[in-house]
């Protein structure tokens, strides 16, 4: 997922988003846009990734999810980390 070869200082057309909420959608195997960059809380990815509608739609289910308490207070944290994906990809 990670792309070493983009330039550090490179940030024009990059989206910043949270680990938190990226994670655990890479890690339930759905489309994910490739990392460019990470930092220790954040990821940039290309604003242009085919992935990142799918990032999108799966954030605003979570937001979603959690309004209507669909979720255990467990996941208010990566609710919360769904919300600012979204927000970010907006």
């Amino acid at each position: 997922m990670f792309s070493p070869n983009m330039k550090e200082n490179t940030m024009k057309g990059l989206i910043k988003i949270p680990k938190r909420f990226f994670d655990d959608h890479c890690d339930r195997d759905l489309d994910t846009p490739i990392i460019i960059k990470q930092t220790a809380r954040h990821y940039w990815i290309d604003k242009n990734d085919l992935a990142i509608g799918e990032l999108k739609s799966d954030a605003e289910y979570y937001v979603t999810m959690g309004k209507l308490g669909g979720f255990s207070n467990g996941l208010s944290g990566l609710v919360h980390s769904a919300s600012a994906t979204l927000k970010c990809l907006i």
